[in-house]
């Protein structure tokens, strides 16, 4: 670390997991901190303690929060190994943790290790290499994107100019005919354009986890919906990992089942421990779902859908290792789970 300042380990979190490198980390009520021991030849002098969630992401604060929390029933002088490990990707960064005293604990982290007792973690700096490479990626993928709509659309409002022209010019059914179609298939394609606007985003930022009961909460409050559904949340203190547009899996049950079940349809959402992991349970008054679509309003090519939403749930779910399903009784309601892998739920504050 002779070569790190102190704004090197602000902006670039990551030094401070390299291989090598030692923490002392003190625990407080609401706080973790810690010293970072560096060569005594540099000439940098760094702060005699640092906030955890501060210095890291929310989500790297967290694991690393759970690791000290989890290693709490040690006595002073114990050690043992512990890993950094990213929930969904069998990814992370070996260490091993030393309970110097209460409340005080040493880390330091090592290399990676191939063997039938040791996991074989990915080395940290590949690891941020392969992430930022893929994100840069994305977000000039995303960049195309939006100039290629924007020439959908330009092209679109041209042709949609010709063929008003053409009905203006021209007195026969048969084309006129012709032209509704036409000017049917012209906003199908402009619907679609507007689709990749909404979805340009998915997977470009990393996962993060989510409270769901707020999440729920700022949905059912939309316009469309205040007023409208009569819902029952029960998943105070639950946090999902899960991409961040996963507000958006959630926002397309609710605007199918009051478009189903119309206004005043029951909305209760709850959560059931299964082998599994972990399931949300979004469960409606409506009509439900008939036996024969259960599976098909998942797929893309889902004739009798009005949008992709639904087929793009599953797509931002699976992005973390999660799926969908419908499981509802016809004639008596939907009911969509969700199920959450192990690791990628918890209940706190």
């Amino acid at each position: 670390m002779e070569d790190a300042t102190i704004s090197d380990i602000l902006i670039n979190w990551e030094l401070l997991l390299k291989p090598g490198v030692c923490w002392t980390v003190w625990t407080f009520e609401d706080r973790l901190k810690f010293h970072l021991s560096i060569d005594e030849s540099s000439s940098e002098s760094f702060p005699d303690l640092m906030d955890i969630e501060e210095i890291f992401p929310p989500d790297v604060a967290f694991f690393i929060r759970e690791i000290i929390l989890d290693a709490s029933d040690m006595t002073p002088g114990e050690s043992k190994k512990i890993a950094l490990i990213i929930p969904g990707t069998g990814s992370g960064w070996p260490g091993t943790i030393f309970r110097l005293s209460s409340g005080r604990f040493s880390l330091f982290w090592s290399k990676s290790e191939n063997g039938d007792t040791e996991p074989d973690f990915c080395d940290l700096f590949e690891h941020i290499k392969k992430e930022k490479a893929v994100r840069k990626a994305n977000e000039k993928l995303n960049y195309f994107n939006t100039i290629v709509r924007h020439d959908i659309m330009n092209l679109l409002m041209g042709i949609n100019g010709y063929i008003d022209i053409i009905d203006e010019i021209v007195d026969d059914e048969e084309i006129h005919l012709l032209l509704r179609k036409s000017r049917d298939l012209s906003e199908h394609i402009h619907r679609i354009a507007e689709l990749t606007r909404t979805y340009q985003n998915l997977g470009n930022r990393p996962p993060a986890f989510v409270e769901i009961a707020q999440m729920m909460e700022t949905i059912f409050n939309r316009h469309e919906f205040s007023g409208k559904i009569v819902s029952d949340v029960q998943v105070n203190g639950l946090f999902f990992y899960v991409d961040r547009m996963f507000d958006v899996v959630i926002y397309e049950i609710v605007k199918n089942a009051l478009k189903c079940g119309g206004e005043g349809v029951k909305i209760r959402v709850f959560v059931e421990k299964v082998p599994e992991g972990l399931m949300l349970v979004i469960e409606d008054s409506g009509p439900g779902i008939h036996p024969d679509f259960k599976e098909r309003i998942f797929s893309r090519t889902y004739e009798d859908r009005k949008g992709y939403g639904l087929y793009l749930a599953t797509e931002i779910l699976d992005i973390t290792g999660a799926v969908i399903r419908e499981a509802g009784t016809y004639g008596e309601g939907a009911r969509f789970e969700l199920l959450l892998p192990p690791d990628n739920y918890r209940f706190g504050p």
